[in-house]
């Protein structure tokens, strides 16, 4: 496997221009555009003041916050620094030999589970289905190899931005559960999504082989803050779980933000109006491009295609950075990913790519 890229490497574009940061337009980096909740400000500068205190790692204001957001038990939420080391502690809980994930996917995936030793299957999303995933063959695959014993999947999947239907969902879970397998469910992008889709937390039980992982990162654009969460109202996942806790994982002050971002009510209510007009706009100003094949997404991304290995490089120069997504398994050099932002930028984005592709339209 090849090094994980990731988005938002803006420094280094700047750096290479010899232009200031804020001269780059950021289209690599799938963070909400409307910057961090203004409202929240205040709780943030006033957590400094406990810098000096170290947080209860029980975390119990945090966990009870998210809690009443996801009409849980406070005792079946797990908090860490960041999705990733939820997903890190829910792959070690497990101790599995062999794991199953998409492609194409998250790399960090493919990472975690090597790390700790676990050999990697991959299930290949077809580019003529729209990079769809298809549960009936997903559930073949499985019964054909037993060894496999974790499933690891994303929905919103990163980069081809589709979701996987609750009734999808339950089919694998009670699969799981039949046959003693553990499926990890990324959900870091499930509140960026057209039309808020459901999350699989309100169909959880407490017999679901199923560890649910989401993020604050991308919804509340604190990238560098940190904050993740898992769910699973499973008590056995629950004690397996506990034993691969940090202590200390989340700072105080992401502690505090946590405790209070789902009180941005306007700020949660914004994001919402701004997705839901500017992501299919801008999937219609892109479909209109000869050059490109855009696939459907329902998050605040799109995958796209395009014969030219050299646009990042001619986008670059034109101070716009999108995500070129050849370290992606399953995809190459001339697949793009681009985040959905505000208007003005998203206009920009479509002009020029046809003034770098040539002006062909649909």
């Amino acid at each position: 496997m090849s090094k994980i890229h990731h988005g938002g490497n803006i420094e280094e574009v700047a750096e290479k221009l010899n232009v200031p940061v804020e001269e780059i337009k950021d289209f690599s980096a799938n963070i909400n555009p409307l910057g961090f909740p203004s409202d929240l400000w205040n709780v943030l500068v006033q957590s400094f003041a406990n810098i000096e205190v170290y947080p209860n790692p029980k975390y119990p204001e945090l966990k009870k916050a998210i809690a009443g957001q996801l009409d849980v038990d406070a005792d079946d939420v797990f908090v860490g620094n960041g999705a990733t080391e939820i997903l890190d502690e829910a792959i070690r809980a497990e101790k599995a030999t062999d794991a199953l994930i998409l492609a194409p996917t998250f790399g960090e995936y493919e990472r975690l589970f090597k790390r700790t030793g676990v050999k990697v299957h991959h299930y290949q999303l077809q580019e003529k289905n729209d990079f769809t995933l298809k549960m009936d063959n997903l559930l073949d695959l499985l019964r054909a190899h037993h060894e496999i014993t974790v499933i690891c999947l994303t929905s919103p999947n990163n980069p081809t931005g589709q979701v996987i239907s609750p009734k999808d969902l339950r089919m694998l879970t009670d699969f799981c559960n039949k046959h003693h397998r553990l499926l990890i469910l990324d959900e870091s992008f499930i509140d960026l999504t057209v039309g808020s889709q459901p999350s699989f937390v309100n169909e959880l039980t407490d017999q679901d082989r199923v560890y649910i992982v989401r993020a604050a990162t991308k919804f509340f654009a604190i990238p560098g803050l940190r904050l993740g969460y898992g769910i699973t109202k499973n008590n056995k996942l629950k004690a397996l779980m506990k034993v691969q806790e940090n202590t200390w994982s989340v700072n105080g002050i992401a502690d505090v933000f946590g405790q209070n971002m789902f009180r941005a009510k306007r700020y949660i209510e914004l994001t919402h109006q701004w997705l839901d007009v500017q992501q299919p706009a801008l999937y219609e100003a892109l479909r209109k491009i000869k050059t490109i094949k855009v696939f459907p997404s329902v998050t605040n991304f799109f995958l796209f295609k395009c014969s030219d290995p050299d646009l990042r490089e001619k986008l670059i120069r034109q101070r716009i950075l999108i995500r070129q997504c050849d370290d992606y398994e399953g995809l190459g050099a001339q697949y793009y990913r681009v985040a959905v932002k505000g208007p003005q930028d998203n206009v920009m984005l479509v002009n020029t790519l046809k003034k770098v592709l040539g002006r062909g339209e649909r």
